[in-house]
């Protein structure tokens, strides 16, 4: 659930059964089947890694 006065973003897996082998695999991997935490640790380290590749060019 959103914050108040934060956005909800939001995006479209069509795939039913690889979402919910997503959210399997959460659980296996992560401990948790928070599936959006996921999501936003990866969206973090690819936006760290953009910016540190932009820094040393």
């Amino acid at each position: 659930m959103p914050t108040p006065g934060n956005p909800q973003r939001r995006f479209r897996l069509a795939d039913d059964a690889l979402w919910a082998e997503y959210g399997q695999a959460c659980r296996d991997v992560n401990g948790s089947a928070d599936r959006s935490d996921d999501i936003r640790k990866h969206v973090e380290a690819v936006v760290a890694e953009w910016k540190k590749r932009r820094r040393t060019s």
